[in-house]
């Protein structure tokens, strides 16, 4: 037997173990405005774990490019700008929402499921699939 065969289930145990500290609740992502191929994922990201995890980037097959963007004042005008990471601090929660951080959807391909699988990949190089649902926006 191959040492990378006896290692694999001691990996994926260490892989789970460390993903343990981070929750997510509520992805959700709001339905796309009619003829526009973009749109926005929000959810709570949480860490207990005690040390601190850096989101890097997220991916879905249904979405050509996902980037993490924050909302900045420039000279009395909000605007969206691209950020490499997002740090989750230790114990404490990140919230992405309208208006503040958020994960920038390009090139929808309609029409979306209810349930859009997203991965999330940290510094650390570990990824977790979470399940977002299309949430009509009023």
């Amino acid at each position: 037997m191959r040492f990378s065969t006896l290692l694999a289930p001691v990996l994926m145990a260490l892989s789970a173990a460390a993903l343990a500290d981070i929750e997510v609740s509520d992805p959700y992502v709001r339905e796309p405005v009619p003829g526009r191929d973009m749109s926005a994922a929000f959810m709570q990201i949480s860490n207990s774990g005690d040390s601190d995890r850096v989101l890097v980037s997220a991916s879905a097959g249904w979405t050509s490019r996902i980037e993490i963007h924050t909302h900045i004042h420039d000279n009395g005008v909000m605007r969206m700008r691209q950020i490499e990471s997002l740090t989750i601090p230790a114990g404490e929660t990140v919230t992405l929402k309208p208006g503040g951080l958020h994960l920038m959807l390009f090139g929808l391909q309609p029409p979306l499921a209810q349930t859009l699988p997203l991965e999330l990949c940290f510094k650390d190089g570990e990824c977790m699939t979470v399940d977002a649902r299309q949430r009509t926006m009023k």
